[in-house]
């Protein structure tokens, strides 16, 4: 009988990993860790991957006992959402997992950056508050600007940087009364003092505590819509230069320092004025959907690929471990970011993409009939397009082609006077 594999939340990136364990002759099963997760995700799901569907009801020593039943091999996590609730499947099955007794520093944000910084590691200062009063006062007596965030989301959700009490005490105010992108009601919000520096990722693949560096990337964001966390590209990096090496020393002591021994992670780092620090790292593969085969282009390895491996014998992790990896091409995942409001009438023609030559694909998140706001996060970019080529020059000539048309691939939107409207470029 062909062995089973366990997934929990393959959404996003995640819904890449099932197909993976599937050409590897693997049954799979889809463990939603929640019904109150976010549109965005579910809809990213694919039935006919899975074998079998279990939803988590709270009740653990129930799922558990359903998922003995079923002798799954390993849990995965497919997306954010599900690094807890694998984690502790993984613990209850003694199934391959990372440190068990770690695993609200892999997702709390605040243990993370605590952890991080016990093991001498460079990090922001911080703290945690339950109302605006208590962030003001923080502020004031630390210094600004500050970073709010929530204490356990992804993708850049609520994360305001914060120059005066004014927008710290609405930043606090809308994470307070609002659930996160992985279905949970913000109690707390984090605040940290603001690192300056550029943004890098750092994406990892662990088996047994050995740890390959897949990916080092330019991570650039950029202020539109009134929000400076809006992406702009991740751009793949050569594995060698001093950066690169600054950047892996420091996201190696961290994976060790909160207990990542096996499966992927997504390290986000500022190059400060005194070195590395972290912003966070997600025991998980790359999000969001596409963006692990854009750097494959580059790279000629997917990550989702690897932490399939790492899992099923680890035959190919374990000959890449400790070696750089390949700089085949230049390759870039772009985002575009909405600009309009209203419900989506058509879609915008995308003729313009399909003759740049670096474009490899491209995936337009909207569809008709969907209601449109402006682009404030990553939770809510319009579009991703996959771009790979040897000559760098083609791929700057495109990237800034593609922004110089992003008003001509809106939606065009249906606002509240029921006319059709697209910006003009």
């Amino acid at each position: 009988m062909s062995p089973v594999a366990a997934i929990v939340d393959p959404y996003s990136t995640g819904v890449l990993i099932a197909p993976a364990l599937r050409r590897r002759g693997y049954r799979t099963v889809c463990v939603q860790s929640s019904s109150d997760l976010a549109k965005s995700l579910l809809r990213t799901y694919r039935a006919a991957d899975f074998d079998e569907h279990l939803l988590f009801d709270g009740d653990l020593q129930s799922l558990t006992d359903r998922l003995r039943r079923l002798a799954p091999a390993f849990v995965l996590p497919g997306n954010e959402s599900a690094v807890e609730l694998a984690d502790l499947l993984s613990h209850a099955l003694g199934t391959r997992g990372n440190v068990f007794e770690l695993s609200a520093a892999r997702r709390n944000k605040y243990l993370m950056i605590e952890r991080i910084a016990a093991a001498g590691l460079y990090t922001a200062r911080q703290t945690t508050v339950a109302s605006a009063a208590q962030a003001v006062a923080w502020a004031e007596e630390t210094g600004w600007p500050v970073v709010a965030k929530p204490l356990d989301s992804a993708s850049t959700d609520n994360v305001s940087v914060c120059s005066d009490a004014e927008a710290l005490t609405r930043a606090v105010g809308q994470i307070l009364s609002s659930v996160n992108f992985c279905g949970r009601r913000n109690e707390m919000a984090l605040l940290q003092t603001y690192l300056d520096g550029e943004e890098y990722v750092v994406n990892t693949v662990s088996r047994d505590g050995r740890h390959y560096v897949c990916d080092v990337l330019h991570s650039k964001k950029r202020t539109l819509n009134g929000s400076p966390f809006v992406y702009d590209y991740y751009r793949l990096l050569p594995a060698d230069g001093e950066l690169q090496r600054d950047l892996v020393s420091y996201i190696l002591k961290a994976l060790d320092a909160l207990g990542i021994r096996n499966g992927a992670s997504h390290a986000e780092i500022r190059m400060t004025s005194r070195g590395p620090a972290l912003v966070e790292v997600a025991a998980r593969a790359m999000g969001p959907l596409g963006s692990t085969t854009a750097m494959a282009a580059g790279t000629g390895h997917d990550q989702v690929d690897l932490l399939v491996d790492a899992f099923d014998g680890g035959k190919e992790i374990e000959q890449r471990c400790g070696k750089d990896y390949p700089f085949l091409q230049h390759a870039m995942c772009l985002y575009l970011a909405t600009t309009v409001s209203g419900r989506v009438s058509a879609m915008a023609d995308c003729g313009l993409l399909d003759r740049l030559e670096s474009v490899r694909g491209y995936q337009f998140l909207p569809r008709v009939g969907d209601v449109l706001r402006p682009t404030q996060d990553l939770t809510s970019v319009l579009a991703k397009i996959y771009m790979a080529h040897p000559d760098p020059e083609v791929l700057e000539a495109d990237y800034r082609a593609i922004r110089a048309a992003e008003g001509e691939l809106q939606p065009v939107v249906e606002r509240e006077s029921g006319s059709d409207r697209r910006p003009a470029a």
